[in-house]
């Protein structure tokens, strides 16, 4: 079902990129109809803004008149950088030039929402961004979900004990008073892990924390804070657990 949806979507949208007559009795599907005018408002905003663009581009800047200089000026301060003011061609060029690269991403986005389709997918440099990239493309979450559990050697949340920098200062290694065991179902009352000074957001003693670490590693790749964040991630958790046992790790 959610691959004949994305289907119906792309060929909305390349239809009305290349402006192609619909095909006989699409018009009968209320579905790809919807899809078919959400694409064509979206394919005329981007024309309209390139266009703008392409104009302020083809015409020549207006020329300077002279002006009369005043017979005494103020000295500047050696060594002190001199500053000219934007001529307004170049405000105007800089606003298109902004307005045309959102239509572009209005665009893309739309493409993305509709197909699930992005760069990140092969790049991300954690599982939880790959488990969310796999995730779009099945209809949601929970399809990839278990395959991430699957692959985790330690899910946990509760509140940071200590914070203790390590060696030159790149890393610090991290206390976790224990709360809640996801994987494995149950365990010490605290468990420590590394985290590198540049992952964000870094943590803090007292702070409440939910943690995923894959196995063979010693660092996270999913730290979150904050309640909200926390429950979101929860949330999916509980609900892709039980799916994820007797898995095997790909």
């Amino acid at each position: 079902m959610a691959e004949h949806e994305n289907s119906a979507a792309l060929d909305a949208l390349l239809a009305a990129i290349t402006d192609e007559p619909l095909p006989e009795g699409a018009h009968d599907d209320p579905e790809f109809a919807t899809e078919h005018r959400a694409a064509v408002a979206d394919v005329a905003l981007l024309r309209e803004q390139l266009t703008l663009l392409g104009d302020a581009l083809a015409q020549p800047a207006a020329e300077a008149k002279p002006v009369r200089a005043p017979k005494r000026r103020a000295r500047r301060p050696a060594g002190a950088p001199r500053t000219r003011s934007r001529r307004p061609l170049a405000v105007a060029m800089g606003t298109l030039v902004a307005v045309a690269f959102a239509a572009v991403v209005v665009g893309m986005g739309w493409l993305i929402a509709q197909n699930g389709v992005g760069g990140a997918s092969d790049d991300a440099g954690s599982s939880a961004a790959k488990a969310a990239d796999h995730d779009e493309k099945n209809g949601g979450r929970s399809l990839s979900a278990p395959g991430y559990l699957a692959c985790a050697r330690l899910v946990v949340e509760g509140t940071v004990a200590r914070v203790e920098r390590l060696g030159d200062g790149s890393q610090s290694r991290i206390t976790l008073d224990v709360s809640r065991y996801y994987k494995p179902e149950k365990g010490a009352d605290q468990v420590d892990f590394l985290m590198l000074e540049d992952m964000q957001p870094h943590l803090s003693k007292g702070q409440h924390v939910l943690i995923g670490i894959p196995e063979g590693v010693s660092r996270p790749d999913i730290w979150t804070v904050g309640e909200k964040e926390i429950a979101r991630e929860r949330a999916w958790i509980s609900k892709a657990l039980p799916q994820s046992k007797g898995l095997k790790c790909q």
